[in-house]
């Protein structure tokens, strides 16, 4: 008998149940947890192509794009800056790498 739902293949990695989609593109509300998550996060000072202001970009993330923006909008408000998030990054205005170290480490995300 021939399963319908695929759970793994070996051409594309684990599979959401519900949409069939690899599970780091998965956005519906029922996929699993990345297994990412235990990764670290990294975050580099940018200055290039921003007339020299400082920013940090905030990289592997294993949270959905809706989670993603929460973190955001959570960061910014603890720290007083402004900031955006676009294609998985998270990406805060001014040179406080310390201070979102600190902020992600207190959600549980190890960061570097």
């Amino acid at each position: 008998m021939i399963k319908k739902n695929i759970v793994y293949s070996t051409d594309i990695g684990r599979l959401c149940p519900e949409c069939q989609e690899k599970i780091n593109k998965c956005f519906c509300s029922h996929a699993p947890e990345n297994d990412s998550k235990f990764r670290p996060i990294f975050i580099e000072k940018q200055t290039a192509g921003r007339r020299g202001k400082p920013v940090n970009v905030i990289k592997n993330v294993p949270l959905r794009k809706v989670e993603l923006k929460k973190l955001a909008k959570e960061i910014k408000k603890h720290l007083g800056v402004g900031g955006s998030c676009s294609d998985g990054e998270i990406i805060i205005q001014g040179a406080n790498k310390e201070r979102l170290i600190e902020v992600l480490e207190k959600k549980g995300f190890p960061a570097k």
